[in-house]
């Protein structure tokens, strides 16, 4: 395919809505069978009744024990890091308060910690009923923090559940895997070419750019992309991002009269609900690409990087 600049309607129209990859689909199967799993745990099973050595034991056992826990409850991971500042910074947990945990981090520290994973447990199980946090965390987190009272779910419930949790997983997973087919495509035009990528950050942008071809020393096609099913504030950000990139490159073809090209990847369903955004996006910038023109890419490359970069025959 010829390269050239999509108009607005043409890259509307061409927009992929949902990512579907079988593969991905598959990655995400396993870890709810994970969890599913971990749930089934003897020690924490529903009709019985539950203790705070149960529930340690669990938490210390299961490398998954503490993401079922939250899960069962309800509660987020952001509200339990949360929780567990609070705890460190009225002297529940020993020592000093710099930085929050993030919840791998709390794993860790209980993995050895048996004093921090008994008072993690307690927390999880009858944290409703703790008087002296009233006073610090408001009453519907509270609420939450009620494992002994958890009924038995049946799997259906326990698995929307589960997947609701690995929603945030599942959708960074997504564009991880879009950047994986665009790193494929351009290393099928390195094959035929001999024009190698990188990423990371350029002198000629004030960001990280997610492609450089053929270096990040010296690029003469940039490419930076998201993929976006849902909409997030992160977009802005993005796009914000994207429109510096090519304003800087734009000078700096001006100024040394080059002809380096900015090219803005952007997909997905969530792009669409921000249609004014989408239009900018497609607007400024030399080429704009999706899933379904990714095959425009070795034109790109061959009319805007020099012929010292190709093999030489």
């Amino acid at each position: 395919m010829p390269a050239r600049k999509l108009t607005f309607q043409e890259a509307w129209d061409s927009t992929t809505i949902f990512f579907v990859d079988e593969a991905l689909e598959t990655e995400m199967d396993a870890h709810l069978d994970k969890l599913l799993a971990s749930s089934r745990h003897p020690r924490i099973a529903h009709e019985n009744e539950k203790s705070v050595e149960d529930l340690l034991f669990f938490l210390r056992e299961d490398a998954n024990g503490l993401d079922v826990i939250l899960n069962d409850i309800g509660l987020s991971g952001e509200k339990f890091k949360r929780t567990v500042s609070l705890l460190r910074k009225i002297g529940r947990i020993p020592g000093a308060f710099t930085t929050e945990w993030s919840v791998e981090k709390i794993k860790r520290e209980m993995a050895h910690d048996p004093s921090l994973a008994r008072t993690i447990a307690t927390l999880l199980l009858d944290g409703k009923r703790d008087v002296g946090l009233r006073p610090y965390v408001p009453r519907y987190y509270l609420d939450m923090l009620n494992y002994r009272e958890l009924e038995a779910a049946a799997r259906s419930t326990r698995e929307i559940r589960y997947k609701d949790s690995l929603i945030g997983t599942y959708g960074a997973r997504k564009g991880h895997q879009v950047e994986a087919r665009i790193a494929s495509e351009l290393a099928h035009v390195a094959q035929s070419t001999g024009v190698g990528f990188e990423k990371g950050r350029s002198r000629f942008v004030s960001v990280d750019v997610d492609f450089a071809i053929p270096s990040l020393e010296d690029p003469w096609v940039i490419i930076m992309s998201s993929f976006q099913e849902t909409t997030s504030s992160g977009q802005t950000t993005k796009a914000r991002d994207m429109q510096a990139a090519y304003t800087r490159i734009t000078e700096s073809n001006s100024r040394y009269r080059e002809s380096r090209a900015f090219v803005n990847f952007v997909d997905g369903g969530g792009w669409l609900a921000r249609k004014s955004d989408l239009q900018r996006l497609v607007n400024e910038c030399h080429y704009f690409l999706n899933l379904q023109h990714l095959d425009m890419l070795e034109a790109i490359i061959r009319m805007h990087v020099p012929p010292k970069y190709f093999h030489q025959k």
